[in-house]
């Protein structure tokens, strides 16, 4: 996917740049006369998809502002995401920055998409089609940003330079209300399915299994709107559509040969030796020492990375005995560049099959909302809605356990709706592990101060974590510089 858009709002130029930029005021909608056919319309989008490429998988803020946060990893050093694995984040950690400005460069991408429709000759269904992909991808774009920073500027149309200078933040609240206005309008115009020449393009299965995610997070901390019935509602149509299938073999999920399969409700599509097209995760998330051999001979094709998550023994030991997620997810021996065998410092496995022809550059999707996910999501709501002893919610949970080789749960050892909340999150963190979805559950369900601080007391640090209001990153420090009517984060 090429980038075709490069029209940043305000406090996302100015914050990652350095000098002033000479633009055309936004307003005016002019990208020289870009937006004229339909092939533009679908260009546009096509970068708008690599802006969620690029924020969920290509860039290092996907798992330093996630993974790194939780109790899956664990970072001593002074990079980004030591701070962040710390909890010492500052107003001026270089990441919130570009995390900030690139989000919004997305975000305007999809707003120029949508003003832009009206104006160009398409079929009705086609124009519904793009604009439920615009909506839709904004509307996982805000959804990050709330989790990420909680109250921010709600921008829903292009901007002049100046009326970028005076956005101020809307609630959380208010934030979600447009996730779910775009998630909605997305589900009724997006197609069941799609030719094999849009594979990776949204469809409805794909907005509405997001949608009942963000009712997930939206009955859970901070708002607690109790959306229970409208998540399980959205869970229920995916699972009902008879499109989707849970697979019996846990590894085979991140098989390459079942790309854009019937496990993977939406995937981001990568392609190797394509000017930067593939994926960097299996790379990046190898030890740096590892033997840059073939699997065979006990390395990973073209190395690893000085980026890669370093695994904490907490994650290691989350894994029961006998558990095949296991070694799916964790390799415990590796070669070291030296030849000396490492079996002592276990590092990231996952993703790691697939056509390979450089470092950063395998051709292996990145699976963005599983099958199981939908399906772990729904057993919980099931339980907020009301334990029930064996019931549907024990059932998706035991296929789930008993696809990793383990024996299923009855009543005796879950008996009440505590325990199976203590359940689904261990069952999650393991399922999921190295997936960015550790730390948002963690938030959501108002664990996070309890289980890092527990987490961090075995490197002394448990007095890092102070407050809920960690819960959220503060707002970056070059965009008060530029914006301060914006305000600070409480707690930063």
């Amino acid at each position: 996917m090429k980038r075709h858009i490069s029209l940043f709002i305000l406090f996302a130029i100015i914050s990652s740049a350095c000098s002033r930029l000479e633009l055309v005021p936004i307003s005016q909608k002019s990208t020289g006369g870009f937006y004229k056919t339909e092939t533009h319309i679908n260009q546009a989008l096509i970068g708008a998809y690599n802006g969620l490429r690029s924020a969920w998988v290509t860039s290092q803020g996907s798992y330093m502002l996630t993974e790194a946060r939780s109790d899956n990893t664990f970072q001593g050093q002074a990079y980004n995401d030591g701070p962040i694995s710390r909890f010492e984040v500052t107003p001026d950690l270089p990441i919130l920055n570009t995390v900030w400005s690139s989000y919004y460069n997305y975000i305007q991408r999809c707003n120029e998409i949508l003003e832009a429709l009206g104006d160009v000759a398409m079929s009705d269904e086609a124009r519904r089609q793009y604009e439920g992909e615009a909506r839709f991808l904004r509307g996982l774009f805000y959804f990050d940003l709330v989790r990420l920073f909680g109250a921010v500027p709600l921008v829903t149309n292009t901007l002049t330079i100046d009326e970028s200078y005076k956005m101020t933040r809307s609630s959380v609240e208010e934030v979600y209300k447009q996730i779910e206005s775009d998630l909605a309008i997305a589900a009724d115009y997006l197609p069941a399915n799609h030719d094999t020449d849009n594979t990776g393009r949204a469809t409805t299965w794909a907005a509405r299994g997001y949608l009942g995610k963000v009712y997930l997070f939206m009955s859970g901390y901070p708002l607690g709107a109790n959306r229970w019935e409208d998540a399980g509602k959205r869970f229920k149509e995916v699972i009902d559509a008879g499109v989707f299938e849970f697979f019996t073999d846990y590894a085979a999920i991140y098989d390459h040969g079942n790309e854009s399969g019937k496990q993977q409700v939406f995937s981001i599509p990568f392609v190797s030796g394509q000017n930067g097209n593939g994926n960097p995760y299996p790379t990046r998330n190898a030890s740096n020492d590892v033997a840059p051999v073939s699997f065979a001979e006990g390395g990973v094709p073209f190395g690893g990375s000085p980026f890669n998550l370093f695994l904490s023994n907490d994650i290691v030991e989350a894994y029961e005995p006998g558990d095949l997620r296991k070694d799916v997810s964790i390799l415990f021996s590796w070669r070291h560049k030296s030849g000396e065998t490492i079996t002592t410092l276990p590092t990231a496995r996952k993703y790691q099959n697939g056509p390979v022809v450089q470092a950063n550059d395998w051709d292996i999707d990145w699976i963005a909302l599983s099958y199981t996910d939908v399906l772990m999501m729904y057993a919980e709501v099931l339980n907020e809605q009301g334990y029930q002893s064996g019931g549907e919610a024990f059932s998706i949970l035991n296929d789930v356990r008993q696809r990793a080789g383990l024996e299923p749960r009855t009543a005796a050892d879950v008996p009440n709706q505590e325990a199976f909340r203590r359940w689904v999150e261990a069952e999650r963190r393991v399922e999921f592990a190295f997936e960015n979805l550790r730390w948002f559950d963690l938030v959501r369900t108002d664990r996070a101060v309890d289980v890092m601080s527990d987490f961090l007391s075995e490197y002394g640090l448990e007095g890092n974590v102070k407050s809920k209001d960690q819960y959220i990153y503060p707002i970056p420090q070059a965009v008060l510089n530029i914006t301060p009517q914006l305000g600070q984060n409480p707690g930063y």
